[in-house]
């Protein structure tokens, strides 16, 4: 075992805190969580329908748990499990919420993890790491059913970790590390991005160091983590990987030719989600990546170096999207963390320079001053994105707030008749399926579309679904609810049901409904209609 660090003047920094410094920690801690839904309209995030991507999501958690590899489609294991423990089926954000939670925990262990002159000082780079989390316009548009928020706490924790190791090397904190890796490829993806990441981190310092025993055990460790990772994603993972997902991708997958524009252009479309100037990011990424090697977590800062490198890796050998809004998520908030120490660093050395004038102020209450000035700017930067409700004329708009199969489904399921019939587009599915909620439902698969399953109501001969997205299609599909009608008797009306309309569907649902009588009954951001022959 390596001893505890030690500061300039003598003291041990990396020996376990008393409790004074645990009471600090844990009032940071918990004053920080209690900004998330202050920040955060919880209320709208939990009661919002859930939309197309997420709605199958929901559904999975419908069918047997024997079903769960097959239903958890391109989503981790681990993240659809945990979706069952939740109660009520409306409320499965929850989960969504917990990690953006974690990440903002793991934030601030990765700042209060370096070798700080005093656990005060570590307490304010820790709240500076996760204040910069918490504060990330970004963090707003994650509300949905989707496992994103799981990348970015297990990227920040994983690298809170190699910190925590490098703070008082031990096996058994090697040993911790490694199990982390496994436990979080069952909820994110990305710790295939973060692990050699971290492990090459420790790899490289010890290395340099030429610490040979200690570069065995991490090879070691790192071998184990990657037999694991490699076990979980072709077990597991890679059964979410087909065709139509690698298409519907294809566009964040750049050649190496197109690398430089593509960079360009996607760090342009992300920079209102991080809320600050391009250059000042930089300065700030830099300046933290500084902080972890001028204090003592050279293998974390490595691994940071090392992050966006991996990425654009895999984003070029076509294994993961670079650069995009949703998968990218992990990178972002990754970013912020770093930047947070980028903040808490410089701090630190400004109030170290001006207690000199100032000898009877404590060093770190000046450097809690000038991250609370710097991070309260970011947020009154900011501040026209938190509480963000899904929809923000000139701002921003989330699929969360413009979508509502639920209202739809819930108002036919009330007023349609025994002999009626329902028509919905092929993105309303999913969402009616999980609504129809005391339906009996079937699980077909495989199926030829992203989640490469699909879902049957046995007990509703009443419903058409239109397989495609064309005029030809909803033509098609609209013919055979009116001729299903016609058969089911007089008077059956045909209900119409239809979500996520976007692209050239618009114009093929406009040019085939004008064929038939509309009548929109309901009103809504997807309002119901009844149609009938003209």
């Amino acid at each position: 075992m390596e001893p505890a660090d030690v500061d300039k003047t003598g003291g041990t920094v990396g020996r376990p805190p008393g409790p004074r410094p645990i009471l600090w920690d844990s009032t940071a801690v918990l004053a920080l969580l209690c900004l998330l839904p202050i920040l955060h309209d919880v209320k709208t995030m939990l009661g919002a329908p859930y939309w197309l991507d997420e709605a199958w999501v929901a559904l999975s958690v419908r069918f047997p748990l024997g079903d769960l590899p097959v239903t958890t489609s391109s989503s981790p294991l681990g993240w659809s499990f945990l979706l069952r423990l939740v109660p009520d089926p409306d409320d499965l954000r929850l989960v969504t919420l917990a990690f953006q939670g974690l990440a903002v925990v793991a934030a601030y262990g990765l700042g209060r993890s370096l070798r700080w002159s005093t656990p005060g000082r570590g307490v304010v780079a820790g709240a500076a790491c996760a204040a910069a989390v918490l504060l990330l316009p970004a963090q707003q548009v994650r509300h949905d059913l989707k496992q994103y928020t799981a990348d970015a706490a297990v990227a920040v924790g994983v690298l809170a970790l190699v910190a925590w190791v490098e703070q008082r090397w031990s096996r058994r904190r090697l040993n911790v590390l490694t199990a982390a890796v496994a436990a979080g490829m069952l909820v994110s993806h990305v710790t295939a991005i973060v692990a050699p990441c971290a492990f090459g981190g420790l790899l490289l310092v010890t290395a340099v160091r030429r610490q040979w025993l200690r570069l065995v055990e991490v090879a070691v460790a790192g071998l184990n983590a990657g037999l694991v990772l490699t076990g979980v994603y072709f077990g597991i993972s890679m059964q979410g990987r087909n065709v139509p997902m690698q298409q519907f991708w294809a566009g964040n997958f750049p050649g190496v030719t197109e690398l430089p524009g593509y960079l360009a252009r996607q760090i342009d479309t992300l920079m209102p989600v991080v809320g600050a100037p391009g250059l000042v990011v930089v300065a700030l990424l830099v300046a933290g990546t500084l902080t972890l090697r001028r204090h003592g977590r050279p293998a974390a800062a490595v691994a940071v170096m090392l992050l966006p490198v991996v990425a654009t890796i895999v984003g070029v050998a076509k294994v993961y999207p670079l650069l995009e809004l949703r998968t990218s998520h992990f990178l972002l908030v990754t970013a912020a963390a770093v930047a947070g120490l980028g903040v808490a660093g410089p701090a630190s050395r400004a109030a170290d320079l001006a207690c000199r004038r100032l000898p009877r102020v404590r060093p770190a209450v000046l450097a809690a001053a000038v991250c609370a000035v710097l991070l309260g700017g970011y947020a009154a930067g900011n501040s026209h994105w938190y509480r963000f409700d899904g929809n923000e004329p000139g701002l921003y708009y989330t699929a969360i707030a413009v979508t509502d199969v639920r209202s739809a489904t819930e108002y036919v399921a009330r007023h349609r008749l025994p002999n009626d019939v329902v028509v919905m587009n092929n993105a309303a599915w999913y969402g009616f399926a999980f609504y129809s909620r005391h339906e009996r439902l079937r699980l077909v698969v495989p199926h030829g579309n992203t989640v490469g399953w699909w879902v049957d109501m046995p007990d509703r001969p009443d419903v058409v679904v239109v397989p495609g997205h064309d005029t030809t299609a909803v033509q098609a599909g609209l013919r055979h609810a009116v001729e299903l009608a016609a058969e089911r008797g007089d008077g059956a009306r045909v209900w119409l049901i239809r979500s996520h309309v976007v692209g050239d569907e618009v114009d093929a649902w406009r040019q085939a409904l004008a064929a038939y009588r509309v009548e929109q009954v309901t009103g809504g951001v997807e309002p119901v209609a009844r149609i009938s022959a003209a």
